[in-house]
């Protein structure tokens, strides 16, 4: 699609582009002068914890253990949580 840019040198985003109004997305000028934009999904930094590899790998290992059907019941948990808590002198 042929598009000339407008006086503040913007474009026009075409109707099945993945990027609506007011989205995200990284422009990069490449070295042979083209311009490659590509929608982002931007993390606050309070919330970068959750996207390490480490709880990438956790939260895999509880979907298998949930689909494999390796689950508890909440009475069951809370009756484990509880054995432990005394084993420590909690009540």
């Amino acid at each position: 699609m042929l598009q000339m840019a407008d006086s503040r040198r913007r474009f026009v985003m075409p109707k099945d582009a993945k990027i609506g109004p007011n989205e995200p997305a990284d422009v990069e000028v490449l070295p042979d002068g083209r311009v490659m934009i590509s929608p982002v999904h931007v993390i606050p930094v309070h919330e970068a914890w959750a996207v390490t590899r480490e709880s990438a790998a956790q939260t895999e290992a509880s979907l298998a253990d949930y689909k494999s059907g390796r689950t508890i019941g909440v009475k069951t948990l809370d009756s484990r949580i509880a054995a432990r808590r005394r084993k420590k002198g909690r009540k």
